[in-house]
C-alpha cells in the first residue's frame, strides 16, 4: 500500500466565506478525537474486474475501500482492480492506511478534490461517496468538474449524498441554502436529485434514484435517505 504525504494548502478562502482550511482543519479535528467513525462498510458499491482504473475521492477512514476489498476476497494485486484513494483531512488517511492490509495493493495520498494531481482520463471510474455533501456549493461544482476531467471517455462516476428526506436534513447552522454547519464545523448539504444531476452536465445519466431506510436510534425509529447516481462519459 502506497501512501504519499503531499498535503493540502487549502488557505484560500471559497466563495462565501467558507474557508478551506477550516473545513480540513474540522475533519482532522473530528477523526483525531473519534478514531474509526464508520465501522459497517458500503452496500451496493459496484464490482470492479481485473485491471479497471479506480479512484475514490474522499476516502475518510476506509469505509468504501474496505468494501471493496471484501468484494475480492483472495485477489491478488495483479488480478484486482488498481484503486487509487485520498482525502484532504491526514487523519481520514491515517485511519484509512491502518485499516488495510499492506497487500491490499490499494494507493493512498492527501489530495484536493478541487484540483486532482491526475491527468485528463486518468481513470476508469470515479468514486463520490458522501463528498460532494460536505462541500460548500462552489467546491461542489469545481469537484464535479475534476471529477469528469480525470474520467476517461467512456469511463464511469458514481455518487452518493444524503437527500432532503434524510431525517437530519435542517439540523445545525444555515451555512448555504440546503447546506447546514454542525457544532464541530462540518458541512452538510442535502440534495434534491435534479441537484446531483445537474452537477455534471456535459455526461450520460445512467441512474439516478433515492434510496431510503429507517434507522432506529434510542427507541425512535427516523427516516434515512440518500441519492445514488451514476453517470457516463461520452465516447
Amino acid at each position: 500500500m502506497a501512501h504519499t504525504g503531499s498535503e493540502l494548502r487549502g488557505k484560500d478562502p471559497v466563495p462565501g466565506g467558507i474557508k478551506l482550511a477550516g473545513l480540513q482543519d474540522a475533519w482532522n479535528r473530528d477523526y483525531a478525537r473519534k478514531g474509526r467513525m464508520w465501522a459497517r462498510g458500503q452496500e451496493g458499491i459496484p464490482r470492479f474486474s481485473q485491471g479497471t482504473r479506480v479512484l475514490e475521492a474522499g476516502c475518510g477512514d476506509g469505509k468504501t475501500l474496505r468494501t471493496l476489498i471484501r468484494e475480492r476476497p483472495g485477489a491478488q494485486p495483479d488480478e484486482a482492480p488498481e484503486i487509487v484513494a485520498f482525502d484532504f483531512s491526514r487523519e481520514a488517511v491515517r485511519l484509512s492506511n491502518a485499516s488495510l492490509s499492506p497487500a491490499s495493493g490499494i494507493s493512498l495520498l492527501t489530495a484536493d478534490a478541487a484540483c486532482l494531481p491526475f491527468s485528463t482520463g486518468s481513470f476508469d471510474a470515479v468514486l463520490l461517496v458522501h463528498l460532494l455533501g460536505h462541500a460548500p456549493s462552489d467546491l461542489r461544482n469545481q469537484i464535479a468538474r475534476e471529477a469528469a476531467r480525470v474520467t476517461r471517455r467512456g469511463g464511469r462516476i458514481y455518487v452518493r449524498v444524503f437527500s432532503t428526506g434524510d431525517f437530519r436534513a435542517g439540523r445545525g447552522m444555515v451555512a448555504e441554502p440546503g447546506t447546514y454547519r454542525r457544532e464541530t464545523g462540518i458541512l452538510t448539504h442535502y440534495f434534491t436529485a435534479d441537484e446531483v444531476g445537474q452537477l455534471f452536465p456535459a455526461l450520460h445519466t445512467v441512474r439516478l434514484s433515492t434510496i431510503g431506510w429507517t434507522m432506529r436510534i434510542r427507541g425512535k425509529d427516523l427516516r434515512r435517505e440518500e441519492i445514488h447516481a451514476e453517470f457516463v462519459k461520452p465516447e
